[in-house]
């Protein structure tokens, strides 16, 4: 407390202490932080402690900014004037302590430096409460990000659809999608977005299926001989059985087939699952060809 009280002389904040001392020291960064670059605030574990910074709250020279499990930041103040950010990190419980798409692009518009941008909902959003959500609040605004480079995404694939298409990122090099288990899968707008890439040409597919879920990576060969190209894409579904995964990657990449013609080099990895072998075996091999 002693410390935070020392504004001009605070240039970083890192707390990672269990939710009821951090509900105390959150409420002491108030005011104005002339100096301040890089602030990260983490509970341990996950916890809906829905946290907010006091409305006073002031870093106009913030460069890096993780926060979990705060009701709102976007909606902050303090986040308008810091312009200059760089890498912005944000994690939800649930869209209940989340915000809406229209006003999460407004806000990261304002930063036209930002290279780094990871957001997350820990638990997952039905597609149905985000197609409610844009029935009331459509998105009207397009976004560039000028010096975007990389992007991470967790959670339900009807919340990426819906902020793609209103997103351009002429320098990404890096995205990385994380599902949460879904029957069915349509990412149309991951395609789009990804297709407007310059120099993109993916020519190795790596697909791992394990325990937690399936992950794939795709490399693109040219990486690093042009400015603006992605380097690779990655993808990952949550999910153990392992029918399911297979299912879930044969949607996703039938949606992404026009990126796969130049595929040379294949990967298919599989360790051992915790499942019987029984509901292995159920897989339909048809999925497989697909």
């Amino acid at each position: 407390m002693l410390a935070l009280q020392n504004r001009n002389r605070v240039r970083l904040i890192n707390l990672r202490i269990p939710v009821p001392s951090l509900q105390k020291l959150v409420m002491a960064i108030d005011g104005e932080f002339l100096i301040l670059e890089f602030l990260n605030i983490e509970p341990p574990a996950k916890h809906n402690a829905r946290l907010s910074l006091p409305p006073t709250f002031e870093a106009p020279q913030l460069r890096y900014l993780w926060l979990d499990y705060f009701i709102n930041p976007i909606g902050s103040p303090f986040l308008s004037s810091a312009i200059g950010l760089v890498t912005l990190i944000l994690r939800w419980i649930h869209t209940s302590t989340s915000v809406q798409p229209e006003l999460f692009l407004r806000a990261i518009s304002l930063l036209p430096h930002l290279e780094q941008l990871k957001i997350s909902f820990m638990c997952a959003v039905p597609n149905s409460e985000i197609e409610s959500i844009l029935s009331h609040t459509p998105i009207t605004i397009q976004v560039t990000l000028p010096n975007l480079r990389r992007f991470r995404f967790w959670g339900n694939s009807g919340y990426l659809e819906t902020l793609l298409p209103h997103m351009t990122t002429p320098l990404l090099q890096m995205l990385n999608v994380n599902f949460f288990n879904q029957l069915s899968f349509s990412v149309p707008h991951l395609l789009r977005f990804m297709i407007t890439t310059e120099h993109l040409r993916f020519s190795r597919a790596r697909l791992l299926f394990y325990y937690e879920g399936v992950w794939m990576k795709l490399d693109n060969p040219l990486a690093g001989t042009v400015q603006a190209r992605l380097t690779y894409f990655r993808a990952n579904v949550a999910c153990r059985h392992l029918d399911w995964q297979v299912s879930s990657i044969a949607q996703i990449l039938n949606d992404l087939r026009p990126l796969l013609s130049s595929v040379t080099d294949l990967t298919l990895n599989y360790r051992e699952h915790t499942l019987s072998s029984e509901l292995h075996n159920e897989v339909d091999s048809t999925l497989w060809r697909e």
